[in-house]
């Protein structure tokens, strides 16, 4: 019981730290592209770049990072006070948001479909190329 209050106390100031890092990372990112992306955007892009080239290991941000997920609920309920308290205004733009949605969604749906079949395609070509090389041999 003793170690794991230990490890606690370093793992999650760690990863914290970390965390901030990859914030900070971002947000002079973000400032030095002309904020093309939000800085949180850029810092999230960084900390994943960071753990897929393994400069940062996974154990060290994980705690921190599952607690944030699992607190993360929280951070919505300013929010969603905020849109109850307007919900004038956000009727009045509910027909605009429900088209946008509907016509993003159909431009995801096209735009996925289109490149699989292509995938697809291109897996094909390229396992008939495979089984003519063969039958040639």
């Amino acid at each position: 019981m003793r170690k794991f209050h230990k490890s606690l106390l370093l793992e999650i100031p760690s990863g914290l730290l970390i965390i901030y890092a990859a914030l900070w990372l971002g947000k002079l990112l973000s400032k030095a592209s002309g904020e093309l992306l939000p800085s949180s955007i850029m810092g999230m892009l960084l900390l994943t770049a960071a753990l897929q080239l393994r400069w940062i290991k996974l154990t060290w941000v994980e705690r921190t990072a599952n607690q944030f997920v699992r607190w993360m609920s929280l951070l919505f309920v300013p929010i969603s006070i905020g849109l109850v308290e307007n919900i004038e205004t956000l009727l009045q733009a509910l027909p605009a948001m429900l088209l946008t949605c509907g016509l993003a969604t159909l431009i995801l749906l096209v735009a996925v479909g289109r490149f699989y079949q292509y995938w697809e395609r291109r897996v094909q070509l390229k396992d008939d190329a495979e089984q003519h090389q063969g039958g040639a041999q």
